[in-house]
């Protein structure tokens, strides 16, 4: 068997955010090509902690330790910590297990962890390496390697150092269809998945939908450009994706549509699109699917058709006019997750939420006119808030909860969720980089007037510069300390709290787990 695993956080900072109501979409699409390729010859298990536990995960796999030749990690900042123990665990029981781990945490620290955790095996840096990781895995199990640099994003160790593979872009357009089912291979997840659903949106309850993640487009409009150590210089501030070589991956119109009846026809009419930023990225994609919609979907009565609820730049919205009408009327978004994060100008800017391209507009006049649009057109609106960045001062703080409740008094039945906490400078993003370089994290602070405590920053880099295990809430009080020194973690708590009062009040969900 090839098991994957999505293990429960075991070191998370304080957020808002919920868990477990979706799976994971990465492993499941690795699952799907793994089936398709070998002709269903090799069995895949999924289990996810977030669902059962990492004490379930350890049982099973303990108990089925001689049936298991392959064990994949999927790795986030706030998960790996318990991953590299189960793995440390697993190949004290059986040292002929391979372990490989993959995602966000591993891609942007793949050198180091690969130097420091023996019991790794191997690695996958990125988002493109399906086919790579399909064709790696066959040939694994076969006991039939090829020369280690044929796999596309593989990552590995010759000689004595540390070998990564190009990713492959041009796979996007040819991965298999994912097969949800894949989920319920060793233990039930999916009905868990849908009652976590249902108990965080009232929406999808009363509406008996069921949900699902959809893969149609990949990458930000944010990602291209120049890049110091693989972070975009343009991304969000606090933004932790590691982008491939190409900054944005779309199919075609069609391809996108089948991915969508996949879905559908897997018993799925509520459709959580993953691609990022998708009015503004994605706009040409969406433009053309609207202007081609096939024959399965149009025979479908309108109560019976597949809604969706997507990501959203808040500037995508006033684009073009006809964008709302296409995207609610034609394709059927209600629901899209906005990043209005702090709210205010100066914090807009500080997180580097501007606007792609130049524009005399104000930030904050997107997201007005995003929220006016949208409240008027009866969308729903998840609203994504970072309480925290770099330098921010009680007044920004003040400023930025005004300007939330006053979008909240403006349309509060428009607000599905608000996702709030503060700022966690994971590995992969810019913030990251203020705690392992100082000057750096000045220079930021200087350009915009604001302060840091650059002497708590140097005593504390080099707990940053070689290392892969982090617990989140020690990321988070480093990034209070010495990135915004004119506010504390008590000021910051009061805020949150209020934050969660306001949500309260209105009958707004605090969290929303996207």
């Amino acid at each position: 068997m090839v098991l994957f695993i999505n293990a429960g956080d075991s070191s998370r900072h304080t957020s808002s955010a919920n868990t477990a109501i979706y799976p994971n979409l990465g492993l499941l699409t690795l699952m799907s090509s793994l089936k398709e390729k070998s002709s269903s010859k090799i069995d895949v298990g999924y289990i996810d902690g977030t669902v059962y536990s990492n004490e379930i995960i350890e049982e099973y796999i303990f108990s089925n330790i001689n049936d298991i030749r392959i064990i994949c990690f999927s790795v986030l900042t706030s998960n790996y910590g318990i991953s590299v123990e189960i793995a440390k665990k697993v190949k004290v029981r059986n040292k002929n297990i391979n372990v490989i781990f993959g995602n966000d945490h591993f891609s942007a620290l793949y050198e180091i962890i690969m130097s420091r955790q023996i019991q790794i095996d191997y690695g996958f840096y990125g988002n493109d390496v399906v086919n790579g990781f399909t064709n790696f895995i066959i040939d694994l199990n076969s006991n039939k390697l090829k020369n280690l640099s044929s796999y596309s994003g593989l990552v590995y160790r010759f000689n004595d150092s540390i070998h990564k593979n190009e990713e492959n872009s041009n796979e996007y357009s040819k991965l298999p269809f994912v097969k949800y089912n894949l989920v319920d291979s060793i233990l039930p997840h999916q009905e868990m998945y849908f009652e976590g659903q249902k108990n965080t949106y009232n929406f999808i309850k009363e509406n008996n939908l069921k949900s699902q993640v959809v893969d149609i487009g990949r990458g930000c409009v944010k990602f291209s450009g120049k890049r110091i150590s693989d972070i975009p210089i343009n991304a969000c501030d606090f933004c932790g994706i590691i982008p491939g070589s190409k900054s944005v991956l779309m199919p075609s119109h069609i391809r996108a549509w089948q991915i969508l009846k996949n879905a559908f026809d897997q018993g799925f009419n509520y459709f959580y699109i993953t691609a990022d930023e998708l009015p503004l990225t994605m706009w040409n994609m969406l433009k053309s699917m609207s202007e081609n919609i096939p024959q399965w979907y149009l025979e479908l009565l309108p109560r019976e058709r597949p809604k969706m609820f997507g990501y959203a730049r808040a500037e995508g919205f006033v684009t073009d006019e006809n964008k709302i009408d296409i995207l609610i009327n034609k394709l059927g978004f209600n629901h899209f997750f906005i990043g209005f994060d702090g709210l205010s100008e100066i914090s807009l800017k500080v997180m580097n939420k501007q606007p792609v391209k130049k524009t005399d507009i104000d930030l904050m006049d997107f997201n007005v006119a995003a929220l006016n649009k949208l409240g008027q057109s009866g969308c729903l609106i998840t609203a994504g808030i970072v309480t925290t960045h770099l330098g921010i001062t009680k007044e920004i703080l003040d400023e930025n909860y005004a300007m939330l409740v006053k979008f909240i008094k403006s349309y509060p039945f428009a607000f599905a969720a608000l996702d709030f906490g503060p700022l966690c400078p994971i590995p992969g993003s810019q913030s990251f980089l203020y705690l392992k370089n100082p000057e750096f994290a000045q220079m930021k602070a200087d350009f915009f007037g604001l302060n840091i405590n650059r002497e708590f920053l140097e005593l504390n880099k080099n707990k940053y510069l070689n290392n892969d295990l982090f617990d989140m809430d020690d990321l988070v009080n480093d990034f209070i300390i010495g990135c915004c020194p004119d506010v504390n973690k008590e000021l910051i708590e009061i805020n949150m709290k209020k934050i969660t009062r306001l949500a309260t009040e209105n009958n707004i969900v605090v969290g929303g787990g996207v």
